[in-house]
């Protein structure tokens, strides 16, 4: 009875829009929560320019580590400067960064994936191997052994973050491809004409879109906190520039005198968005990986 109960459920929301089904099978408020407060991120990440903000640059010496008031809402930092302002305008860099550099790991990804999958062989083994000895190096260690050979820049930040997101999304990619190749759509391409090259672009890689749509949430909310930790730990986003990472590392060093506002609102922010991001990311998995 039990059983009959639950498919009933099931087969009653797939007639349900698919918000509705990220509700039914995460929870209304959890679902609400993630997405009222990403689009908070958001719309305060486009929208800093306009609002009524303190300059985020502008540094003050007589106002040094003054706690929250009126005037500066989350305090004042060891230069003197507005830390609610920074932290928002920090938004646009951090989210900037991550997006840009996990799409260029998923492009790179993906292709690689889709390659090795269909025409397996060496390249399979080529491709394998390479996702092992990649993911198997420590990531931190090689983010401060690039940066500083080549300089720490938000340039140099994306090749990091996206080089690591190549081999995720290639063997995303490679395990959905891989048992497509002798899929009776795939052999019907081929009896019509296309080439290898026209299979793999036009039948296989958008059959893997919905894995790697999931699992993009997820890809940013890990690049957010490298960026934040290697520029806490000053080979990342320099300071005066608003970054949540470099925001933290200013103000740790005041936290043992009672001055905790400099580096707690920061962290704060990359505790929520990647907490918003893993939330939406798992959402996103229970609606494409449960049948619905």
């Amino acid at each position: 009875m039990k059983t009959i109960t639950v498919s009933t459920e099931i087969y009653r929301s797939r007639n349900k829009g698919w918000f509705r089904q990220l509700c039914f099978l995460n929870g209304t408020w959890n679902v609400v929560s993630t997405w009222i407060v990403l689009g908070v991120f958001i719309a305060l990440a486009l929208a800093a320019d306009i609002l009524p903000l303190q300059n985020p640059l502008a540094v003050n010496a007589s106002e040094i580590l003054q706690p929250p008031s009126s005037n500066h809402w989350f305090g004042t930092d060891p230069w003197g400067m507005d830390v609610f302002s920074r932290t928002i305008f920090a938004i646009r860099v951090d989210f900037l960064l991550a997006v840009s550099s996990v799409i260029l790991g998923i492009v790179a990804g993906v292709l690689l994936g889709a390659v090795a999958g269909f025409f397996g062989g060496f390249l399979d083994d080529l491709l394998t191997r390479f996702a092992e000895v990649i993911q198997g190096f420590p990531q931190m260690l090689f983010g401060m052994a690039v940066l500083a050979l080549l300089g720490n820049n938000a340039i140099n930040l994306i090749f990091i973050c996206a080089f690591y997101n190549v081999p995720v999304y290639a063997r995303l990619v490679r395990s959905v491809v891989s048992p497509l190749r002798e899929a009776d759509f795939v052999q019907a391409a081929r009896v019509s004409g296309n080439t290898s090259l026209m299979i793999v672009f036009r039948h296989l890689i958008p059959n893997t879109l919905v894995p790697v749509f999931s699992q993009f949430p997820l890809s940013c909310a890990w690049a957010i906190q490298i960026v934040a930790g290697l520029s806490f730990i000053g080979l990342g986003i320099r300071v005066p520039t608003p970054e949540w990472g470099s925001m933290i590392n200013l103000g740790a060093n005041y936290i043992v005198f009672g001055k905790w506002w400099p580096s707690v609102f920061p962290g704060l922010a990359i505790v929520i968005s990647v907490w918003v991001l893993n939330n939406l990311g798992n959402q996103l998995k229970s609606v494409f990986f449960t049948g619905i």
